[in-house]
């Protein structure tokens, strides 16, 4: 079953796993992390952790523009990772309780750049490897593998936080 796909979709699967696993594991602890670190009530909390839900939905849009405009899908998936890996060091760095929050700040937002670049671009890039008559017949079943990544990446997540 697994020969009639293309190799690139298990590549695929596990960068998606790991990106959603990162990305709900930061966002169970997100509020709880606003209140304790800065004080923060939960009407406060929750504007920033909506402000970011935002910025990261938005995103792909810009980073489909990316994509389709200059750099293409592979190259603009590969600068996601790395840029939304940059944003996650950011955020583990300490601080002082009295500080930091521009910190904070600026690694959400590299976050949602990374995540920009990569969310919508990776499901077009399996979407392309499908096209070669060879693997097209076997389309539906390999987004279903891809997004079954999806999945189990959020699944693990609140629990590892």
């Amino acid at each position: 079953m697994l020969k009639e796909h293309p190799k690139g979709l298990f590549v695929a699967l596990f960068s998606n796993m790991g990106e959603r696993f990162g990305y709900y594991t930061m966002l169970a602890i997100f509020i709880l992390f606003l209140q304790a670190k800065y004080g923060f009530d939960y009407e406060i909390a929750s504007q920033y952790f909506g402000i970011f839900l935002a910025f990261v939905y938005f995103m792909p849009l810009i980073g489909g523009i990316v994509a389709d405009k200059f750099l293409g899908y592979g190259k603009t998936i590969t600068l996601g990772l790395v840029v939304m890996f940059l944003g996650y060091i950011l955020l583990a760095i300490p601080t002082k309780m009295d500080g930091g929050l521009a910190l904070v700040i600026s690694a959400l937002a590299v976050i949602s750049i990374g995540t920009g670049f990569f969310k919508g671009n990776l499901q077009a890039l399996v979407g392309n490897m499908y096209d070669d008559p060879k693997y097209s017949k076997n389309r539906d079943i390999g987004f279903n593998i891809f997004y079954m990544g999806i999945n189990i990446g959020a699944m693990f997540a609140p629990t590892a936080a």
